[in-house]
């Protein structure tokens, strides 16, 4: 967070390297439940930060992962960036959520869900499958989010702990 612990990067890289942890640093995830006054780092400068001290090479992604790899050359030490502004993030998801109240979310960013519990407590297998062929079906190509200000733009209305990881 700008202004909070944009100056912690390098102590809580250095820190988990010791320990042998891998971090990933994730962009502020702007919603209508965020505190509209704090402003979140993007990646290129959290990076930015990185290479102040090291010289980073980068890896990519393994597999559906949305986090971008990075190795620090002089160590070895590697660890990973989400950043949900690109929509390179979106690229490879196959990730769709499951909230505690039975809805499925094609997208963590987006409001849109389709409720399965009904017919997972009746036992309906067919009308389970097809909520989830539909959410599948709905899947967005990216999420809302974009690199530029999002002032003015849609934001998420619903609370990202509601939804989980």
């Amino acid at each position: 967070m700008q202004g909070i612990n944009g100056d912690e990067i390098l102590d809580i890289m250095d820190y988990c390297a010791k320990r042998n942890m891998k971090v990933r640093f994730i962009e502020y995830m702007e919603n209508s439940y965020a505190d509209q006054s704090l402003k979140g780092m993007h990646g290129k400068e959290i990076l930015e930060k990185v290479r102040e001290k090291y010289t980073i090479t980068e890896l990519g992604r393994e597999g559906a992962s949305p986090s971008f790899n990075y190795r620090i050359e002089e160590t070895g030490y590697e660890f990973g960036l989400i950043d949900p502004h690109k929509h390179d993030f979106c690229d490879n998801c196959n990730r769709i959520r499951l909230t505690a109240e039975g809805n499925l979310i094609p997208c963590l960013y987006f409001d849109e869900a389709m409720s399965i519990a009904e017919a997972v407590k009746k036992g309906d297998i067919q009308g389970a499958a097809d909520v989830l062929a539909q959410v599948l079906k709905d899947k967005p190509k990216e999420n809302r989010w974009t690199e530029e200000e999002l002032e003015g733009k849609e934001i998420s209305k619903r609370a990202f702990y509601e939804t989980g990881g």
